[in-house]
Protein backbone atom coordinates (compact mmCIF):
# COMPACT_ATOMS: atom_id res chain seq x y z
CA UNK A 1 0.00 0.00 0.00
CA UNK A 2 1.10 3.57 -0.74
CA UNK A 3 1.41 6.16 1.82
CA UNK A 4 -0.25 9.76 0.29
CA UNK A 5 2.40 12.24 -0.16
CA UNK A 6 1.49 14.66 3.10
CA UNK A 7 2.16 11.37 5.09
CA UNK A 8 5.79 10.47 2.80
CA UNK A 9 6.46 14.43 3.79
CA UNK A 10 6.13 13.91 7.31
CA UNK A 11 8.02 10.29 7.87
CA UNK A 12 11.12 12.69 5.66
CA UNK A 13 10.88 15.65 7.96
CA UNK A 14 10.05 14.20 11.43
CA UNK A 15 13.95 12.42 11.44
CA UNK A 16 15.71 15.81 9.54
CA UNK A 17 14.32 17.71 12.63
CA UNK A 18 14.61 14.97 15.55
CA UNK A 19 18.69 14.96 14.01
CA UNK A 20 18.38 18.89 14.32
CA UNK A 21 17.04 18.98 18.10
CA UNK A 22 20.25 15.95 18.36
CA UNK A 23 22.70 18.37 16.95
CA UNK A 24 21.52 21.64 18.80
CA UNK A 25 21.25 19.66 22.01
CA UNK A 26 24.95 18.44 21.39
CA UNK A 27 26.06 21.41 20.53
CA UNK A 28 24.60 23.27 23.24
CA UNK A 29 26.17 21.15 25.88
CA UNK A 30 30.22 21.64 24.45
CA UNK A 31 32.58 23.62 27.03
CA UNK A 32 32.70 27.40 26.00
CA UNK A 33 36.22 28.39 25.15
CA UNK A 34 37.30 31.55 27.29
CA UNK A 35 40.26 33.68 25.81
CA UNK A 36 43.63 32.03 26.64
CA UNK A 37 45.34 33.40 29.59
CA UNK A 38 47.85 36.33 29.24
CA UNK A 39 51.54 35.70 28.10
CA UNK A 40 53.66 35.28 30.99
CA UNK A 41 56.27 38.23 32.16
CA UNK A 42 59.86 37.43 31.50
CA UNK A 43 60.66 37.17 35.08
CA UNK A 44 64.16 35.23 36.02
CA UNK A 45 62.63 32.49 39.13
CA UNK A 46 65.33 32.06 41.41
CA UNK A 47 67.03 28.78 41.82
CA UNK A 48 69.35 26.66 43.47
CA UNK A 49 70.92 24.51 40.64
CA UNK A 50 74.99 22.55 40.61
CA UNK A 51 77.20 23.35 37.78
CA UNK A 52 75.50 22.38 34.35
CA UNK A 53 77.31 19.24 33.20
CA UNK A 54 79.47 19.24 29.94
CA UNK A 55 77.45 18.58 26.60
CA UNK A 56 74.10 19.91 28.06
CA UNK A 57 71.94 22.31 27.56
CA UNK A 58 69.65 24.13 30.35
CA UNK A 59 65.88 24.82 30.34
CA UNK A 60 64.33 26.52 33.43
CA UNK A 61 60.87 25.38 34.01
CA UNK A 62 58.55 27.76 35.97
CA UNK A 63 54.95 28.40 35.98
CA UNK A 64 52.74 31.56 36.73
CA UNK A 65 50.47 30.00 39.42
CA UNK A 66 52.91 28.80 41.83
CA UNK A 67 54.78 25.41 42.19
CA UNK A 68 53.47 22.85 40.09
CA UNK A 69 54.31 19.23 38.78
CA UNK A 70 55.85 18.86 35.34
CA UNK A 71 56.03 15.72 33.27
CA UNK A 72 58.52 14.69 30.48
CA UNK A 73 56.55 13.22 27.70
CA UNK A 74 58.54 10.29 25.49
CA UNK A 75 57.32 8.86 22.37
CA UNK A 76 57.83 5.42 22.52
CA UNK A 77 57.11 3.31 19.17
CA UNK A 78 55.79 -0.40 19.76
CA UNK A 79 54.54 -2.93 17.39
CA UNK A 80 50.88 -2.59 16.04
CA UNK A 81 49.02 -5.35 14.50
CA UNK A 82 46.42 -3.07 12.89
CA UNK A 83 43.82 -4.81 10.65
CA UNK A 84 46.03 -7.83 10.09
CA UNK A 85 48.95 -5.53 8.98
CA UNK A 86 52.27 -4.72 10.93
CA UNK A 87 52.64 -1.65 11.43
CA UNK A 88 54.77 0.44 14.44
CA UNK A 89 52.36 3.01 16.52
CA UNK A 90 53.62 5.67 19.28
CA UNK A 91 53.03 5.34 23.02
CA UNK A 92 53.28 8.28 25.31
CA UNK A 93 55.45 7.36 28.69
CA UNK A 94 54.95 10.15 31.00
CA UNK A 95 57.52 10.52 33.10
CA UNK A 96 57.99 13.29 36.77
CA UNK A 97 60.54 15.52 35.22
CA UNK A 98 59.81 18.22 38.24
CA UNK A 99 57.79 17.42 41.72
CA UNK A 100 57.43 21.38 41.59
CA UNK A 101 58.61 24.38 39.49
CA UNK A 102 60.46 25.96 39.08
CA UNK A 103 63.34 23.76 38.41
CA UNK A 104 66.11 22.96 35.80
CA UNK A 105 66.14 20.79 33.48
CA UNK A 106 69.92 19.68 32.07
CA UNK A 107 69.26 17.62 28.53
CA UNK A 108 71.19 17.34 25.24
CA UNK A 109 70.23 20.00 22.76
CA UNK A 110 66.83 19.11 20.65
CA UNK A 111 62.83 19.18 21.90
CA UNK A 112 61.50 17.90 25.01
CA UNK A 113 58.09 17.53 25.72
CA UNK A 114 56.42 19.09 28.28
CA UNK A 115 53.43 17.94 30.48
CA UNK A 116 51.36 20.36 32.77
CA UNK A 117 48.67 20.07 34.79
CA UNK A 118 45.36 21.90 34.02
CA UNK A 119 43.30 23.51 36.88
CA UNK A 120 40.28 22.26 37.73
CA UNK A 121 40.21 18.78 35.68
CA UNK A 122 42.69 16.53 37.95
CA UNK A 123 44.85 13.62 36.24
CA UNK A 124 44.05 15.89 32.80
CA UNK A 125 47.76 16.98 31.50
CA UNK A 126 48.71 19.50 28.57
CA UNK A 127 51.88 18.55 26.39
CA UNK A 128 54.35 21.89 25.34
CA UNK A 129 56.67 21.23 22.31
CA UNK A 130 59.80 23.17 23.98
CA UNK A 131 63.25 23.53 22.19
CA UNK A 132 66.27 23.20 24.17
CA UNK A 133 68.96 25.43 22.70
CA UNK A 134 72.66 26.22 23.84
CA UNK A 135 72.35 29.03 25.78
CA UNK A 136 69.74 28.48 29.14
CA UNK A 137 66.22 29.83 28.69
CA UNK A 138 63.24 29.90 30.58
CA UNK A 139 59.83 28.53 29.77
CA UNK A 140 57.10 29.93 31.92
CA UNK A 141 53.67 28.23 31.16
CA UNK A 142 50.12 30.15 32.74
CA UNK A 143 48.10 26.96 33.32
CA UNK A 144 45.04 25.88 31.57
CA UNK A 145 41.80 26.56 33.35
CA UNK A 146 38.81 23.74 33.39
CA UNK A 147 35.83 25.08 35.32
CA UNK A 148 33.09 22.53 35.71
CA UNK A 149 30.53 23.64 37.73
CA UNK A 150 27.16 24.08 36.85
CA UNK A 151 24.17 25.25 38.46
CA UNK A 152 20.04 25.26 38.11
CA UNK A 153 20.10 27.74 35.09
CA UNK A 154 21.78 24.37 33.33
CA UNK A 155 19.12 22.18 34.66
CA UNK A 156 16.46 24.08 33.60
CA UNK A 157 17.90 24.44 30.58
CA UNK A 158 18.10 20.19 29.77
CA UNK A 159 14.49 20.17 30.58
CA UNK A 160 13.44 22.72 28.49
CA UNK A 161 16.12 21.37 25.06
CA UNK A 162 14.04 18.48 26.04
CA UNK A 163 10.74 19.61 25.89
CA UNK A 164 11.13 21.83 23.31
CA UNK A 165 12.95 19.30 20.98
CA UNK A 166 9.83 17.08 21.58
CA UNK A 167 7.06 20.15 20.51
CA UNK A 168 9.22 20.68 17.52
CA UNK A 169 9.04 17.15 16.32
CA UNK A 170 5.38 16.93 16.93
CA UNK A 171 4.63 20.45 14.94
CA UNK A 172 6.83 19.09 12.42
CA UNK A 173 4.72 15.97 12.02
CA UNK A 174 0.96 17.50 12.78
CA UNK A 175 1.25 21.11 10.59
CA UNK A 176 1.91 19.19 6.89
CA UNK A 177 -0.70 16.43 7.26
CA UNK A 178 -3.20 19.36 8.93
CA UNK A 179 -2.38 21.78 5.84
CA UNK A 180 -2.66 18.41 3.39
CA UNK A 181 -5.91 17.81 4.76
CA UNK A 182 -7.15 20.93 4.96
CA UNK A 183 -8.31 20.76 8.78
CA UNK A 184 -7.67 23.52 10.36
CA UNK A 185 -7.76 21.65 13.57
CA UNK A 186 -4.49 19.82 13.17
CA UNK A 187 -2.83 22.91 10.82
CA UNK A 188 -3.36 24.80 14.31
CA UNK A 189 -1.95 22.53 16.61
CA UNK A 190 0.94 21.56 14.17
CA UNK A 191 1.65 25.66 14.07
CA UNK A 192 1.47 26.42 17.91
CA UNK A 193 3.49 23.10 18.90
CA UNK A 194 6.28 24.00 16.04
CA UNK A 195 6.31 27.62 17.30
CA UNK A 196 6.83 26.64 21.42
CA UNK A 197 8.66 24.27 20.37
CA UNK A 198 10.97 26.43 18.39
CA UNK A 199 10.81 28.90 21.38
CA UNK A 200 11.32 26.77 23.96
CA UNK A 201 14.32 24.69 22.48
CA UNK A 202 16.05 28.27 22.04
CA UNK A 203 15.52 29.22 25.24
CA UNK A 204 16.90 25.89 26.64
CA UNK A 205 19.96 25.88 24.48
CA UNK A 206 20.97 29.33 25.48
CA UNK A 207 20.20 28.36 29.19
CA UNK A 208 22.92 25.77 28.86
CA UNK A 209 25.40 28.03 27.19
CA UNK A 210 25.13 30.56 29.67
CA UNK A 211 25.30 27.81 32.79
CA UNK A 212 28.10 25.58 30.34
CA UNK A 213 31.80 24.30 31.86
CA UNK A 214 34.58 26.66 31.03
CA UNK A 215 38.00 26.23 29.55
CA UNK A 216 40.35 28.86 29.82
CA UNK A 217 43.61 28.07 27.72
CA UNK A 218 47.17 28.77 28.91
CA UNK A 219 49.58 30.20 27.64
CA UNK A 220 54.03 30.28 27.32
CA UNK A 221 56.48 32.50 27.28
CA UNK A 222 59.91 31.06 26.03
CA UNK A 223 63.12 33.74 27.19
CA UNK A 224 67.04 33.66 27.77
CA UNK A 225 67.75 32.82 31.15
CA UNK A 226 70.42 36.13 31.40
CA UNK A 227 68.93 39.35 31.24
Amino acid sequence: MTLPWFLRASQRRVPRAALAVLVASSSAGCVKHLPPAPTPQPVLPRVDAPAQPAGTARLVVDVVEGPAPVQRIRMTPEPSDAQGRPSVRFVERPEILCAATPCVVDAPRGNVLLGFPVIGDPGATEAELVHIGPDPTVYRRSLSVYDGRSGVVRVLGIIGTSLGGASLITGTALLPIGLARDSSGLTFAGGISLGAGAALLTLGILAIRHDAPTYRPGSSNHYPLAP
